[in-house]
């Protein structure tokens, strides 16, 4: 995929690159799991001790060994702790992109009220959306006068659910807290019950970060 784009306003080009270079360092560092997931760690010898630091002696240091960490992959547990750091993360960037950008154009959003959305396919009723980036977004088209895919109903939908997932792993120990969080999960397919913990696939992470880098090129390529 081609992560260069063509931005008029010379401001917003750096949050820009900033961006993408951190995502793609997230990605690496995914990327970095993923292997060590796939490597013979038992040949290594169970007993070899991984300090946290070289600070102090090892009484006073946290430590690991290989065993640990190839009994924590063979579990998966290793696995989903990657997804959730992450995800996490993507969506951090995500974030801060929009913070840069809204300041640039003087876009403020503290008073203002949830975002509709409509997407029948998940509910009959409008859908209320709080979170500051969605608001941004909302707000940053409707001041500029774009009309990018970024501002799609479905597309702030299927973004609030992959912020959802995040918010679940830093806020609720991975579980599903509430109904309303429930049914948001279901616009990017993730269906569990309230009180269950989320477990992502293999492929999510990626799946997360494609679908956020389209919309931000759309409407990188919109703004004047």
């Amino acid at each position: 995929m081609d992560w260069n784009v063509s931005i008029r306003n010379e401001e917003v080009a750096p949050a820009y690159s900033t961006y993408r270079d951190f995502v793609l360092g997230v990605a690496t560092h995914y990327a970095g799991s993923r292997l060590l997931e796939a490597l013979d760690l038992e040949g290594l010898g169970s007993d070899i001790e991984i300090g946290l630091s070289n600070d102090f002696d090892g009484y006073f240091t946290t430590i690991r060994n290989v065993g640990d960490l190839d009994q924590s992959v063979r579990t998966g547990y290793y696995g989903q702790l990657s997804l959730r750091f992450a995800t996490i993360q993507l969506c951090t960037a995500f974030e801060v992109l929009f913070d840069s950008v809204s300041r640039t154009y003087g876009v403020s959003v503290h008073n203002e009220p949830e975002v509709e959305a409509t997407y029948p396919t998940l509910s009959n009723a409008p859908i209320l959306m709080g979170n500051k980036t969605i608001k941004q977004i909302r707000k940053l088209h409707r001041m500029l006068g774009l009309d990018s895919v970024l501002n799609y109903d479905e597309v702030l939908v299927k973004l609030t659910s992959i912020i959802e997932v995040r918010n679940c792993f830093v806020h609720s120990a991975g579980k599903v807290p509430n109904e309303r969080v429930r049914t948001r999960l279901i616009a990017y397919a993730i269906r569990y019950d309230v009180g269950e913990p989320i477990r992502l696939t293999v492929n999510h992470f990626d799946d997360f970060l494609h679908y956020m880098l389209i919309h931000v090129q759309a409407f990188m390529r919109a703004i004047p």
